[in-house]
């Protein structure tokens, strides 16, 4: 999966941050803006992981997210790349992940 490219744009939503990915309707959510990133790698850690284990595409069937989300990204702000937690070593099965705060 090194040449997959996903993008997810970050908002919050009574009271919670959102992570919604666009290329697939995958989404994380959490009380700041540091965990929800953390939260959306690790469903992303185990979705490669599991998909890895049976041999099949992490994201098989998955549709894109809805458009709404799409026109919030186009809006948004860069989050800096170096804050995400799993770029450290041992989980190079992760996409570039490019995102956005609004």
């Amino acid at each position: 999966m090194p040449d997959l490219k996903l993008r997810a744009v970050l908002f919050q939503e009574e009271g919670w941050w959102v992570a919604q990915c666009l290329e697939y309707d995958v989404a994380a959510q959490a009380k700041t803006q540091t965990d929800v990133v953390y939260e959306l790698e690790r469903i992303l850690v185990g979705r490669f992981l599991v998909s890895r284990e049976k041999g099949c595409q992490p994201f098989a069937g998955v549709p894109p997210a809805p458009r709404r989300y799409w026109k919030i990204f186009e809006q948004a702000e860069p989050v800096v790349q170096e804050a995400l937690p799993f770029r450290q070593g041992v989980f190079e099965i992760l996409p570039d992940i490019k995102l956005r705060a609004a």
